[in-house]
């Protein structure tokens, strides 16, 4: 048989299988998006390529191992698990390094936030929806198996988006989670704490933000009742509206 024959047999193969699986993953691909596109990812405009990255964030070695279509190459997770888990590390480092004045060793016990089984319960507590689209075969669904699809999405996000997409997701995610280590340093919930025990009024904060995409800087000011009570300036959003409470807070005497 003829080369040109062989060659132009594997292509029309190929796209068949191409074919066959777009349509059998419509549904895949819709869940995934829908997921995407919800807080706190908020990810929209995904390109065909970057939904396959996603996906294989996704899917667990169970899966890839034994996929539907035989023959047809599917990739795990644990490249981008591994990939997540150092860009997750980095960003909760530098936040805790910006925005908190504390010793090597505070900070290193802080970034066990990001510890596996905090991951789970995160992703569980919140609401994320990762444990409902993670595709397995004959697997358990266990804490560690959310943990790593969490960093691989992570990873996923990164890679499609860059690192100020990435940080403005873990940052939203993990905010509170953070402040939670020292109450004394989260003005926002102080702050909330205080309007709601006095009765001030509506509590809400706005962003502005400036400087090139590869160093963004974000300004917030908390608003009380209507009335512009505190602004802050930092790298992140959470930063900005932290010192922005602060400022608040020090107006009211608490602080």
């Amino acid at each position: 048989m003829r080369l040109s024959t062989i060659r132009e047999r594997c292509s029309i193969g190929s796209l068949f299988r191409r074919r066959t699986l777009e349509s059998a993953d419509h549904n895949r691909a819709a869940e995934l998006r829908a997921l995407l596109a919800a807080p706190p990812f908020a990810v929209i405009g995904i390109t065909d390529a970057a939904l396959r990255l996603y996906d294989q964030a996704l899917t667990h070695r169970s899966y890839a191992n034994d996929g539907e279509y035989p023959g047809t190459p599917i990739e795990d997770n644990e490249r981008l698990e591994f990939l997540g888990n150092y860009v997750l590390d980095f960003i909760i480092a530098d936040h805790l390094y910006d925005a908190y004045d504390l010793s090597p060793g505070e900070m290193n016990r802080r970034l066990q936030v990001t510890r596996n089984t905090k991951l789970a319960d995160i992703a569980l507590e919140q609401g994320l929806g990762i444990d409902g689209v993670i595709r397995r075969k004959g697997q358990a669904l266990t804490a560690s198996i959310i943990a790593d699809a969490f960093e691989a999405l992570i990873g996923a996000i990164f890679l499609d988006r860059g690192l100020d997409v990435a940080r403005e997701v873990v940052l939203t995610i993990f905010e509170d989670e953070i402040a939670e280590c020292d109450t004394g340093r989260n003005y926002r919930g102080r702050l909330q704490e205080y309007v709601a025990q006095n009765d001030l009024g509506h509590l809400a904060y706005d962003y502005h933000r400036t400087g090139p995409g590869n160093c963004p800087v974000w300004a917030a000011r908390v608003m009380i009742g209507g009335v512009s009570l505190g602004r802050g300036e930092a790298r992140t959003k959470q930063g900005a509206a932290m010192l922005a409470a602060k400022e608040a807070l020090i107006r009211f005497g608490e602080e």
